[in-house]
C-alpha cells in the first residue's frame, strides 16, 4: 500500500503541469503513454516481443494524429499492413491482427481526442472534470466495494468487483464530476454536463472491464510493472482511455 500512494503522489506531480499547462505538454505526456501503452500491449502476447507489430501500431497512432482529417482512410491502411504482416511471417496470428488492430485504434483515438479537448473553450477545466469523473468512480467503486459489496459483478472477467462496488463508483463519480461542472464550468453547458456526469462512469467501468477482459485473455495479472502498486501504464488510464473517446464523440453529436 505505502508503494502505491507513493507512486500515485508522483504520478500526480508529473501529470498535474501538463494538464493545466496543455499545449506541446499534454502532447508529450500523451505521446509517452502510447509509446509505452503500445509496448506494453505488445509485451503480453502469449509470444515473443514483434517489433514490426509495434512500430506499425505506433505508426498508426502517429500518423492518425498528424493527419486528422485522413482518419479513415489510414486506419483502413492499417488494416491493410497488419494482414500483410500475418501473411509474410508466420508467428503473426490473425489473433494478433485483431488485438493490435483494436488496441491501436482505442489508444489513437484516445490521444486524438486529448488534443481535441484543449481546443474546445477551457479545455485544461474539461480534461480535469473528465478525469474526476473516471477517477472519482474508480475510487469511489473500491471503496463502496470493499465496505458493502456482496454480489460479484462479473466473475468471468474480474471476480474481485461488486454490483454494490460498481453503483457507489457510478454514484460518486457521476456526483463529483457534476458539482465540478457545476462551480467551475458555469451554467452554460448545464444539461450537456448532466448528461456526461451520468454516462462518463458507466464508460468508465466498461473500460476498466474491457481491459481486464484483455488481461485474462493474455493469462496476465498487469500490463506492466512501470508504477509499482499499480501495474504498467495501461492499468492506470483503461477507464480512461474509454472516457477520453466517448467524451469527444457526445461533443461532436450534441
Amino acid at each position: 500500500m505505502k508503494a502505491r500512494i507513493i507512486s500515485a503522489i508522483v504520478m500526480v506531480i508529473i501529470c498535474v503541469p501538463p494538464l493545466l499547462l496543455g499545449g506541446i505538454f499534454i502532447k508529450l505526456l500523451a505521446s509517452f503513454i502510447a509509446v509505452v501503452g503500445c509496448y506494453e500491449f505488445c509485451t503480453i502476447r502469449k509470444k515473443r516481443f514483434n517489433i514490426l507489430l509495434y512500430t506499425t501500431m505506433l505508426l498508426y497512432i502517429l500518423t492518425i494524429n498528424i493527419f486528422a482529417t485522413r482518419q479513415v482512410g489510414l486506419t483502413l491502411i492499417f488494416v491493410i499492413v497488419l494482414f500483410f504482416l500475418a501473411i509474410l511471417y508466420e508467428d503473426i496470428s490473425l489473433d494478433d491482427v485483431s488485438s493490435v488492430f483494436l488496441m491501436g485504434v482505442i489508444i489513437a483515438f484516445a490521444v486524438n481526442s486529448v488534443i481535441r479537448i484543449y481546443n474546445l473553450e477551457n479545455g485544461s477545466y474539461v480534461m480535469i472534470y473528465i478525469l474526476i469523473a473516471t477517477f472519482g468512480c474508480d475510487i469511489m467503486a473500491l471503496f463502496t466495494g470493499m465496505l458493502f459489496g456482496k454480489h460479484p459483478l462479473n466473475k468471468r472477467v474480474s471476480p474481485k468487483k461488486t454490483v454494490e462496488g460498481a453503483i457507489g463508483g457510478w454514484l460518486f463519480g457521476g456526483l463529483f464530476s457534476f458539482i465540478f461542472a457545476y462551480f467551475i464550468m458555469g451554467n452554460s453547458h448545464l444539461i450537456f454536463y448532466s448528461l456526461t456526469s451520468l454516462t462518463l462512469p458507466i464508460v468508465a467501468q466498461i473500460g476498466d472491464l474491457s481491459f481486464s477482459l484483455i488481461k485474462r485473455n493474455y493469462g496476465v495479472k498487469d500490463f506492466g510493472s512501470m508504477i509499482p502498486g499499480h501495474g504498467g501504464i495501461l492499468d492506470r488510464v483503461d477507464s480512461l482511455l474509454f472516457c477520453l473517446i466517448f467524451f469527444i464523440s457526445m461533443v461532436v453529436f450534441r
